[in-house]
């Protein structure tokens, strides 16, 4: 079992799904669910669920919610006693509207108190790391976190790999790339990172390739229902994975749990092609769900034999 470091934010979520069509200056019909979520702490969900010890670094607020979170996470074999709590603004709100199709079509965001996570982030990771074998992080943390966790893992021989929850800190400082291991993007992100667009897949391997020459060795770009492409510097290979269609019934999470996946089998040796497709296949179950991130009963589903 591989202990992974996982660092990042906790949010709860309001997503909003139409019944039909949206329409912009209309009452929409649908259904409103809450859920817990964030990219970090859908990350350790999944790892969890994976199979792998997970110590979770985050904050929540000290109330009911907050404890729900814990709970819920503690379930799913995550660690949470590096997770602070805080009086007020311990976790962010997400506020998403959906369309009947499960696509998100607007959200609005509400961070948690980030001066004081900072804070709590920077008190725990050197504990953390010392009993970790990788660390995984949300990029849409403070500069100073971001910087002082690359520091860190370049000491003590840590392998990092990031993913987005947010772009902005990354696009503003994209140097920061260069102190990671592996690069998880989607295809918006990654043309927005190399200021070049993504039409074909060709197209998808030449913006990683720059990517990976610019920061990360092992960069990977997904691209919705054209798979996946990756390009590795350290061995010098590139490929790229494809994918089957799934039914979408809500997008949220999805990249979550393919940088999990991924990052999972990658830490057991697998090859790099085997864990885009596992990365694809638990995503896939993700979206075709409500849920945020991978549950046992999706995992168990996940190791069933195909059947004609």
């Amino acid at each position: 079992m591989n202990t992974i470091a996982v660092i990042g934010k906790v949010f709860v979520d309001i997503k909003g799904t139409s019944f039909a069509p949206l329409h912009k200056d209309a009452k929409n019909v649908g259904d409103i669910a809450f859920s817990n979520g964030g990219t970090g702490r859908n990350v350790a969900q999944n790892l969890g669920v994976l199979g792998n010890d997970v110590r979770f670094v985050s904050t929540v607020t000290n109330d009911q919610i907050g404890m729900g979170v814990l709970e819920e996470l503690r379930g799913l074999n995550v660690n949470v006693d590096h997770v602070d709590l805080l009086d007020d603004n311990g976790m962010g709100m997400w506020l998403a509207v959906m369309d009947n199709n499960g696509d998100l079509q607007t959200s609005i965001s509400k961070q948690p108190d980030e001066a004081m996570m900072e804070e709590c982030i920077l008190r725990r990771i050197d504990t953390v790391f010392a009993e970790s074998e990788a660390v995984a992080i949300d990029l849409d943390l403070s500069v100073n976190v971001l910087n002082e966790t690359i520091e860190l893992c370049r000491e003590m021989k840590l392998p990092l790999y990031g993913v987005c929850g947010h772009l902005s800190v990354i696009e503003r400082n994209r140097h920061l790339l260069q102190g990671f291991t592996g690069f998880i993007c989607s295809r918006e992100e990654s043309e927005i990172l190399s200021d070049m667009s993504i039409v074909t897949v060709d197209d998808a391997l030449r913006v990683a390739e720059v990517l990976a020459m610019k920061g990360a060795p092992l960069t990977i770009v997904t691209m919705s229902e054209l798979g996946a492409v990756y390009v590795d510097l350290r061995t010098n290979e590139q490929g790229h994975v494809p994918t089957t269609k799934v039914k979408v019934a809500d997008s949220t999470g999805a990249g979550d749990s393919f940088f999990s996946a991924v990052i999972s089998e990658l830490m057991k040796r697998h090859p790099i092609e085997d864990a885009l497709r596992l990365g694809m296949r638990v995503a896939g179950k993700v979206i075709a769900s409500h849920d945020n991130g991978l549950t046992p009963d999706m995992y168990a589903s996940l190791e069933q034999p195909a059947t004609d």
